[in-house]
């Protein structure tokens, strides 16, 4: 309630009518609602990152924008990353919308995620690349959508997150910490999950690789 609430006040002070935070904030309302019904749906309240992806471009951009697009091994998340990264998601893909003109022509958007050792443990490095048909202005003032992208990946899941603007479009990549939390279930070429083979008693034992909150 206290996460609805302070994105409900911070897009009526950047809202410039009743019809544009209405718009807004149902649909980060949405993104929000997409994820919890992820969650809802599992046994282990777990959400898969790639239909999470699929999710909430589907929500911004309709079928303009197909699921071939997200490609990385499947990662199970849980509930605070999966919060998190829906509503970065949400904000990353209205972005593109609005100013990176994606569903133009000669306009185009991957997203590429792996794990990555880091020291003792581990990282998930998320790439968000947009090439856009005309060029993005950054102009070093930052929305609220990037205010809340930034609160999200930095504050919410201690990653770091690195912007950059290049004449061909915008490049994203987000590096969060591996913590228990979340789980890799495996790695799939382009982010769909395969039919698994029943286990046997002797592969239920062992330990799944963990990443989270």
């Amino acid at each position: 309630i206290s996460r609805v609430m302070a994105i409900a006040r911070q897009t009526v002070s950047t809202s410039d009518s009743l019809e544009d935070f209405s718009t807004s904030f149902a649909a980060r309302l949405n993104a929000m609602a997409n994820a919890q019904d992820m969650l809802t749906r599992s046994h282990w309240q777990r959400a898969d990152l790639h239909e999470l992806l699929s999710r909430e471009l589907e929500q911004v951009f309709g079928r303009l924008i197909g699921q071939d697009k997200a490609s990385g091994p499947d990662i199970s998340l849980d509930e605070r990353t999966t919060q998190a990264l829906g509503l970065t998601f949400h904000e990353l893909a209205t972005n593109a919308l609005k100013y990176g003109g994606i569903t133009e022509e000669n306009a185009d958007l991957t997203i590429r995620w792996v794990v990555e050792p880091a020291g003792d443990s581990e990282k998930l490095v998320l790439d968000w690349e947009e090439t856009s048909a005309t060029p993005i202005d950054d102009s070093g003032k930052r929305s609220f959508g990037s205010r809340l992208i930034d609160a999200n990946i930095r504050g919410e899941l201690g990653g770091v997150i690195e912007r950059d603007f290049r004449k061909s479009g915008l490049a994203v990549r987000m590096i969060i910490p591996i913590r228990s939390g979340a789980i890799s279930t495996g790695r799939g070429g382009k982010g769909k999950r395969k039919p698994r083979k029943p286990k046997t008693a002797r592969a239920r034992t062992r330990a799944g690789q963990s990443v989270g909150s």
